[in-house]
């Protein structure tokens, strides 16, 4: 919430509570029972009509994401947060286990031209074919950004964010794999 609701929010409590105690003070026994009737009202009203305001300023974008969300199809591939968590960019693995991420949500990201569905290429860049989506492999998301990143900062995260987030753990899953081949193939002979 920003801070401009957040201060409508709170005054919109004040008057909700100030009222309520001109309301207690109204039914006392005394000469401003009147004129403490009126002014919580007064309070009362302002304060409903704040807070019914903020609910609806935050509630309605609330309600239409929650909405939206159930109708857009699932991925099962896994999520990478860019820009701050302005952008998604959907990726999953292979059979071989190689990163694919979906070209889509990577020009989207970067406020670059998106690909059509049939589009083979993105500005030169081979796309792969999975299911409804054009995708990028690890090599060639890559050589797509790489060019960006010096005038695009945002390209340039993205890239980082690829290489740190992604990359990085499946070059040490690949690393751990090979160690355990390792470990467990016995030493060769050379004897002869």
């Amino acid at each position: 919430m920003s801070v401009k609701k957040t201060s409508r929010a709170n005054t919109a409590y004040v008057l909700l509570v100030v009222g309520l105690l001109f309301l207690l003070g109204g039914f006392a026994n005394s000469g401003w029972r009147s004129l403490a009737f009126l002014l919580a009202a007064l309070n009362l009203s302002v304060g409903a009509v704040l807070i019914t305001s903020v609910s609806i300023v935050e509630g309605v974008p609330w309600l239409v994401r929650r909405m939206s969300r159930s109708g857009a199809p699932v991925w099962v591939g896994e999520t990478l947060h860019a820009d701050g968590g302005r952008h998604k960019v959907r990726y999953d693995f292979d059979s071989h286990n190689q990163p694919r991420f979906v070209a889509h949500d990577i020009c989207s990201a970067i406020g670059r031209k998106v690909p059509n569905e049939s589009a083979i290429q993105c500005e030169g860049i081979p796309l792969l074919r999975q299911g409804e989506y054009n995708c990028f492999s690890e090599a060639n998301v890559q050589a797509y950004l790489a060019p960006l990143a010096i005038k695009n900062r945002a390209a340039n995260r993205l890239l980082i964010d690829i290489r740190n987030e992604v990359l990085r753990k499946l070059e040490k899953q690949r690393e751990q794999k090979e160690v355990r081949e390792q470990v467990s193939s016995p030493p060769k002979s050379t004897a002869g």
